[in-house]
Formats: C-alpha cells, structure tokens, sequence
C-alpha cells in the first residue's frame, strides 16, 4: 500500500495479485524447500547410439543371435540364475546338444548332470526334454515364430517369448524384464508400474527399430550402473536425458591418498 497526503492507495489489483502469488510461493519454499526441476527430454535416439557404444555386444545377442533354439534353452536356463552362471552351462550344453533331436537323444540324467549348477536344475531339465520333444515331433523341428505358439509352452512367458522372437527370429518384439522396466520410469520415457505394463506401453511409444535393441541394452545398463536401490548415476552415461523419476543415487567419494 501507498501512503499519500495521509490517504491509503493501494497497488493496481493485477499487480496486487502477482504479489500475493509470490508471497505464498515464497513461505512454501522456505518452509518446505520446495525445488524447481526441469524436466529433460528423453532422447531416445540419443539414448540408444550412447548405450550401443557404451555396450557393444550383450552375451546372449553375441552367442545366440539367429539360433531361436538356443536362445529358448538358455533363457529357461537364466530363471532365477545369475549370467555368470548361465551361459558357461548352457555352451556346456550346446557343444554336446545343440538341437531338438540331439536333446531329445540325451539321457535325461545326463541332461540334468549337465546344468547341475542351475538353480531348480532338475525341472528345468525335464522342461527342456519335454519341449524339445514337442518341437521335434509336432512343430518339425521348428521354434515357433509367434508369441502364442512360444506360451504355449510350459515355464515360457513373454519375456522369454519376446527374446526368441527378437534375438531368435530377429522379429519386432519387445522383451521387458525388471531392469527394462526400471531403467525406462526412471528415465521418465514410461509411467508404469508393471513389466507388463511397460511391454504394452513400450510398444504404444517406441519406434520400432529399437525394439530388438532395448533389451540387452537396458539390461546391461539396469545391472552395471542403473542398478535397484541406488544407482550410479554419477557415471552414467546417459544422465543427461534421465529424468531420474525415484531415484535415491549413490555418490562418489573420493579418498585422499
């Protein structure tokens, strides 16, 4: 208000509104430190040449790609198993059965002696036989190149569907799993609170020449910097278009010598 010849003015009423606007912001900020952040543009092109450079090649894609066969065995194998210990017991079990007929001929001791390492390595061999004796005696040998013949099978689901169709077959399909789910919320490209979710949304937003590289790309990321919990998001290579969407970051602590 203005003071004039002991009469009381007081500021023009737009005016008076942007300060009252500014005097409510001002003690919600101090009282709850409210901080403004602007939201950064997910530039998934960017995204995916930064990743491709910064992860060459994912192990699976690198030793299975075009081999739908191996790809299905090794990703029944993967459930509830680490990488590290996958992927020496299934290249144990292709230099000595690599196909449907020659798993089918292997005794189902044998088979089970094989990938002992693996956890649940006794239904996971007796699933193994099982579907491979289907693909022999009723598909012709052939891995089925659709989501639903690939369910079909007993232990399959879509993620697994989803990487025999992608790294297999080299189809358009998009294999969501924890750490693709993660990696794409926190970057804030998806909302979702599912894998399934991010599956069908995913599907709805990404272009379509990423969906094959999406998941041994994100996957990479998701276990190396992304990771549950606390991320390293001081070395990310992608900082710059992750709008970090609950995140809790690990910070780099430098020690002096």
């Amino acid at each position: 208000m203005i003071k004039y010849n002991n009469l009381i003015t007081y500021p023009p009423a737009p005016i008076l509104k942007h300060i009252i606007i500014l005097y409510v912001f001002s003690a919600f900020y101090r009282r709850f430190k409210i901080t403004l952040i602007m939201e950064k543009f997910v530039d998934i092109p960017k995204i995916f040449e930064i990743l491709e450079s910064y992860y060459p090649t994912h192990v699976m894609q690198a030793r299975y790609q075009g081999q739908p066969f191996k790809v299905l065995v090794a990703c029944i194998l993967s459930i509830r198993n680490l990488d590290e210990i996958t992927f020496p017991v299934a290249d144990r079990l292709f230099q000595i059965a690599d196909t449907p007929e020659d798993i089918v001929d292997l005794p189902i001791e044998r088979l089970k002696a094989i990938i002992k390492p693996i956890n649940f390595s006794e239904s996971k061999a007796e699933n193994i036989k099982k579907i491979s004796k289907i693909i022999l005696e009723q598909l012709n040998g052939e891995v089925p190149a659709t989501m639903e013949g690939l369910l079909a099978f007993y232990g399959v689901g879509r993620k697994t569907a989803n990487l025999v169709l992608s790294l297999g077959h080299n189809i358009p399909a998009i294999a969501v799993d924890t750490h693709v789910h993660k990696v794409t919320n926190r970057l804030g490209y998806v909302k979702t609170k599912t894998p399934e979710q991010t599956e069908t949304a995913l599907k709805e937003k990404l272009p379509q020449p990423y969906w094959i590289k999406i998941n041994p790309l994100f996957v990479t990321h998701g276990k190396q910097i992304c990771k549950t919990g606390r991320p390293w998001c001081d070395i990310c290579p992608i900082i710059d278009y992750c709008n970090q969407i609950g995140v809790n970051p690990r910070k780099i602590v430098f020690k002096e010598a």
